[in-house]
């Protein structure tokens, strides 16, 4: 009996042991992953590369629209939500991230960014959902124009965004 008691102290310290070295290593990677963001020089070029790349597949369906393609509609709004979504994710991760900790000490301006940041995660949700609407319903032409106006709306509202980063978000974007 004691020699079962021994082997389960021993399993007891064993496990003990081991869930402590798990809670350091985990929280050694949380204090790695809220380690600072650098500034980089190519991500404001890469973040408007996007904007140009998104704004080609909007036209492109555009066109698709007007030909009465709708297959090929169908299949770039995959294409533009894969993009899209690499797009949100980068400006999520890099930019926001970094700008938030770097006016962490200005109230005001951490408001705009977080207003900005929420803003998207709005547009970013009914993008997503439009996408998801009509990847999963055949478009015709029994539903062309219902399509057409949902995707103008879209495409204005992320026109305007696009216009507001880049003229005034992007700027808040400079090296510590």
């Amino acid at each position: 009996m004691n020699s079962i008691i021994l082997f389960f102290q021993k399993l007891f310290g064993i496990f003990k042991a081991s869930s402590q070295q798990l809670q350091a290593e985990h929280t050694s990677n949380i204090n790695q992953s809220t380690s600072a963001i650098s500034y980089s020089e190519q991500l404001i070029p890469a973040l408007k590369h996007d904007h140009q790349a998104l704004i080609n597949l909007y036209g492109q369906i555009s066109y698709y629209i007007l030909s009465q393609k709708y297959d090929a509609i169908q299949q770039n709004l995959d294409t533009l939500k894969t993009e899209f979504n690499r797009h949100i994710m980068q400006e999520n991760v890099s930019f926001y991230c970094y700008l938030e900790q770097k006016f962490i000490q200005n109230p005001e301006q951490l408001e705009t960014i977080k207003f900005y940041r929420k803003e998207m995660n709005g547009i970013s949700h009914a993008f997503i959902k439009f996408i998801k609407k009509w990847q999963t319903t055949a478009i015709c032409d029994d539903n062309i124009e219902e399509f057409r106006t949902e995707y103008e709306t879209i495409g204005q509202v992320l026109a305007q965004r696009i216009n507001q980063e880049e003229d005034h978000l992007y700027t808040m974007y400079q090296p510590s």
